[in-house]
């Protein structure tokens, strides 16, 4: 029975170990596509000409962003203000120890990178020129 454990438990632990790290991972995720997004949505609604569009979205990327990720360095955030359009991206490379001991992972997959496209156009603007469009059609 302790042969048996001595083989068992690390390979346990381990794997526990390892979906704890790979739920970091997956937050990471989670939380550059919600905070590209988060700051998209607010530059696209929030301003009308696309000069302050794109100052506003300069300056608030950094406090968009923090230092709330785990096992990264730092997060590379850009942005782009187009005509209708504002578009965010972000990436960021999340280092692990397992790539650096004996080569077990490979590093190339272990970069998050998103991009956020979000409409200058309100919603209810377009609804009620289709609703106005279905009038006029007659149905």
């Amino acid at each position: 029975m302790t042969v048996e454990a001595a083989f068992v438990v690390p390979w346990v632990v381990f794997i526990i170990v390892w979906i704890i790290y790979l739920g970091y991972f997956e937050y990471n995720r989670c939380l550059i596509f919600q905070d590209d997004y988060s700051i998209a949505t607010q530059t696209a609604s929030r301003i009308t000409t696309n000069e302050d569009k794109q100052n506003w979205l300069n300056s608030h990327i950094p406090g968009q962003i923090g230092s709330k990720y785990m096992g990264t360095s730092g997060v590379e955030c850009t942005g782009e203000v187009g005509i209708t359009t504002v578009k965010v991206r972000s990436s960021m490379r999340v280092s692990h120890p397992l790539s650096f001991h004996a080569g077990m992972i490979p590093s190339g997959n272990w970069c998050i990178s998103d991009e956020v496209n979000a409409d200058n156009f309100s919603y209810t603007r377009r609804m009620r020129l289709f609703r106005m469009g279905m009038r006029v059609i007659g149905e």
